[in-house]
């Protein structure tokens, strides 16, 4: 990176070449996906959950910032801000029609169909950003942000129009002149005139081996094609989808993110399968300190308020103090000299009476020590001893004495008051230190891989046979007729209502333990555990002994089978289920067991059916957690949305046991 960089330290953004980069993939993972839901993140940022075919996809919108498919896993708010309300008002169940770039800019738009209603987003990756959503026609129905802006409208009703384009395109013709009158170095004087990101200029003006910092007076007609051809080149790279994804690297931290490698910002850098992965881990990184920057402001604010209370108090004890020991001493003073005192005051008050001009009386009272005497207030200055005080001559000289006094007591009962408030003002400023000190940058840690058999309900017997359940009426359909082989082992709760749980055998033979332990985990996936029973009973069958085809006259609903011949009864099975958390990396997997530890959890939990449920029980399964695995997993286990834990429990209440 050259002395005088365009480049920022930290990429706090995407660029145009950015967006470019991600196009194949969003478009790959997102077409024909269909919008669950939108949240919006404590720090801003919108999370759109979306279902494609290979399972849900999570796209982050930070506007002005960037926008990526994330494997991380966001805590979700428990009810939906005003503008994630808005959102979904408009974009729930539609589906992602196509997605593109608006000319070469920092705005990509999605265009997506609900019913026979088409709509287009456009996210906006610039200055403050913005998210607006517009109808086919392109009038704007939503704006994040409404902006009545030079040389454009954002609003709803208006029609919705890009920015004007910031610079020429590299295709469009530009004298050398243009460029020589610019009288900056030539990076700045390329950055000034074409639509193109800083680094990007930077770096194919490294590659067409021109100093980015030379004067632009003398750049040549043929600098200028080398610049582009340069330019050219690296934006066909990246749009022909020959990327070399990487976070640019320096002191062991991410300060940039690319689609391809810029030699001009140093040789350290992280590679990465894809530019989604790299934009994913480098702005995760940057959005946790930056959560954690915001949670320190208000704390920060109030520290930096008390601070200056504290400072104003401690001026003002020296204020009182100095007070008191002055009052105390005039009081004295008066005390000391009460006779001369009260002969000053006599003879000023007879003078007065008697009509004598105020010049005269100053002068008759010189000879007692009387400095000065102000008409205007009644009070006169007199030298006790080696001190100048204010005598009020309406008053006796005892009378005097008292006053200063009283008043020497009232700056002492105002200290004592005022040291309280600093004793106090000093407790909170320590209290708000102390939790500053446990503010820390959130954790936002990131989901495991998943397997194929993760979309459903799953465990493993002891034995090593994959269990798996239907979460819902169409998972137990799906897992019958795509995923039961003749050799497998099908089982449910004789309790209505239940998850189809399938014995996954591999050809081989099932043994009996691992049949009770699916029969235990499709009882507990049943509606035994609502109903608060301890025990069960359920069946097994052979896969030939299940179909979808009824008696005559009759009717079968969806994920109902009906159940030829004899069914192996299991009596009393137990209605329970462990639930675990592994970690590897950062990353982590909700395990569920039945009968044992979760293998391979670093904690597991009992569960049995009880009165806990919502929030205060998701808290109550990390407690157990945290106590079991200790300090070292403390801080991911709490990191794990809460959400994550719900999606693995059954329906109803919970009791939660720490296993040994």
């Amino acid at each position: 990176m050259s002395a005088a960089s365009l480049v920022t330290a930290v990429k706090l953004g995407l660029t145009s070449l950015d967006l470019l980069a991600f196009l194949k993939e969003l478009e790959y993972a997102l077409i024909s996906a269909r919008i669950e839901n939108i949240y919006q993140l404590e720090d801003g940022t919108f999370l759109f959950r979306l279902h494609s075919k290979a399972g849900q996809e999570n796209l982050l919108v930070e506007p002005g910032k960037r926008l990526n498919l994330t494997s991380f896993k966001h805590s979700i708010p428990e009810k939906p801000t005003s503008q994630a309300a808005q959102l979904r008002h408009y974009l729930s169940s539609a589906k992602v029609a196509s997605i593109g770039q608006v000319d070469f800019d920092r705005i990509l738009y999605v265009d997506v169909v609900r019913g026979d209603q088409r709509l287009r987003v456009y996210l906006e990756i610039f200055g403050d950003g913005n998210i607006v959503v517009t109808d086919e026609s392109g009038i704007i129905k939503y704006a994040l942000t409404n902006k009545d802006m030079k040389d454009r409208t954002i609003k709803p009703g208006r029609v919705y129009l890009p920015p004007p384009h910031r610079g020429k395109e590299m295709t469009e013709a530009v004298a050398p002149e243009e460029i020589r009158s610019q009288k900056f170095n030539v990076a700045r004087a390329l950055t000034r005139i074409y639509n193109l990101p800083p680094e990007v200029v930077e770096e194919a003006l490294l590659r067409a081996s021109i100093n980015p910092d030379s004067s632009s007076e003398g750049f040549t007609a043929g600098a200028l094609a080398a610049f582009l051809s340069s330019a050219l080149s690296i934006v066909e790279e990246v749009r022909a989808g020959c990327l070399k994804p990487n976070i640019v690297m320096s002191g062991g931290k991410g300060t940039s993110v690319l689609p391809v490698e810029f030699h001009s910002q140093g040789n350290s850098r992280k590679s990465l399968p894809t530019f989604n992965e790299a934009v994913d881990e480098y702005f995760s990184t940057l959005s946790t300190e930056s959560l954690a920057t915001k949670r320190k402001s208000p704390a920060e604010a109030e520290l930096k308020n008390l601070e200056a209370i504290l400072v104003r108090q401690v001026s003002h004890i020296k204020e009182l103090e100095d007070a008191r020991i002055q009052e105390n001493e005039i009081g004295r003073l008066a005390m000391a000299n009460l006779g001369s005192v009260q002969s000053a005051i006599e003879t000023v008050m007879r003078s007065r009476r008697a009509g004598t001009e105020w010049e005269l009386i100053e002068r008759s009272v010189a000879s007692l020590g009387v400095k000065k005497i102000d008409a205007s207030k009644g009070i006169l200055t007199i030298t006790l001893g080696d001190e100048e005080v204010k005598i009020d001559f309406k008053l006796s000289a005892a009378d005097n004495a008292e006053r200063h006094f009283s008043a020497s007591k009232e700056a002492a009962k105002k200290l004592e008051g005022l040291m309280e408030a600093v004793k106090d003002t000093e407790g909170k400023v320590e209290m708000v230190k102390r939790g500053l000190s446990t503010v820390v940058a959130p954790v936002i840690i990131k989901a495991m891989k998943k397997e194929w058999y993760e979309r459903f309900r799953w465990t493993f017997s002891k034995q090593g046979f994959l269990i798996i359940g239907g979460k819902d009426s169409t998972q137990n359909e799906v897992l019958v007729k795509k995923h039961m082989d003749p050799s497998d082992i099908f089982v449910h709760s004789d309790v209505p209502g239940g998850s189809v749980v399938i014995i996954k055998s591999g050809g081989q033979e099932v043994p009996e333990e691992t049949k009770y332990q699916a029969a235990s985990f499709a009882v507990s996936y049943s509606r035994a555990w609502k109903a608060g029973l301890a025990a069960a009973d359920c069946y097994w069958v052979k896969p030939d002994q299940v179909t979808k085809t009824p008696p005559s006259g009759e009717y079968m609903g969806k994920g109902a089978f009906m159940i030829y011949g004899e069914r192996n009864y299991l009596r009393n099975v137990l209605v329970a289920l462990n639930l675990g958390i592994k970690f590897s990396e950062d990353a982590f997997k909700i395990v569920v067991s039945v009968g044992a530890n979760a293998e391979g959890a670093e904690a597991s939990v009992k569960l049995t059916a009880g009165d806990y449920e919502g929030v205060d029980l998701v808290k109550r399964i990390k407690e157990a957690l945290t106590r079991k695995s200790g300090e070292k997993f403390a801080r991911l286990i709490r990191a794990v949305p809460d959400s994550e834990i719900s999606a693995n429990l059954p329906q109803g209440g919970c009791a939660v046991d720490q296993l040994p």
